[in-house]
């Protein structure tokens, strides 16, 4: 309970703090997960409303299975997605994931380094429709996709 309440309390400090609060650095790593899981944002166009983030796999993203764990692609898919809202956000605006529907198209593996390509596709007051696609990094054949909802707030 303590835990939500300083995350409560931090994010009410940064959207008063105007040019804090739309800085692409306070939203890179904001929780733990997000730093274990390890992705890069690589460009976010703040005209088109896209944005290309990488990740490369680990061991520790491995399932029992050998392959790459589901939820670490799910995961990252939806960091990417909502890379790609953020970039159509203004100032002082935040975002939240409503839902979220992953295809996984080809198992990944250890070592393999991934690109995902996410763009909005809807944008309104308070949504936003997000389509990403996840590719193995320089080839053309998508790995996994992605559509998700944002609720925007602020």
């Amino acid at each position: 309970m303590v835990a939500i309440s300083e995350n409560l309390t931090k994010i009410q400090k940064m959207k008063k703090e105007n040019s804090k609060a739309h800085n692409l650095e306070n939203y890179q790593f904001p929780d733990k997960y997000g730093q274990w899981l390890g992705y890069q944002i690589e460009k976010l166009d703040k005209k088109k409303f896209e944005a290309k983030v990488s990740l490369n796999l680990r061991e520790d993203h491995l399932s029992p299975s050998g392959r790459i764990h589901g939820g670490v692609i799910s995961g990252f898919m939806d960091f990417a997605c909502g890379a790609a809202v953020f970039s159509s956000m203004k100032p002082k605006e935040f975002c939240s994931t409503v839902e979220m529907k992953v295809n996984y198209l080809s198992p990944l593996h250890a070592g393999d380094k991934l690109m995902s390509h996410s763009r909005v596709v809807f944008r309104g007051k308070k949504l936003c429709v997000v389509l990403a696609l996840l590719y193995r990094k320089g080839q053309k054949k998508a790995v996994a996709m992605a559509t998700a909802t944002f609720n925007i707030i602020g």
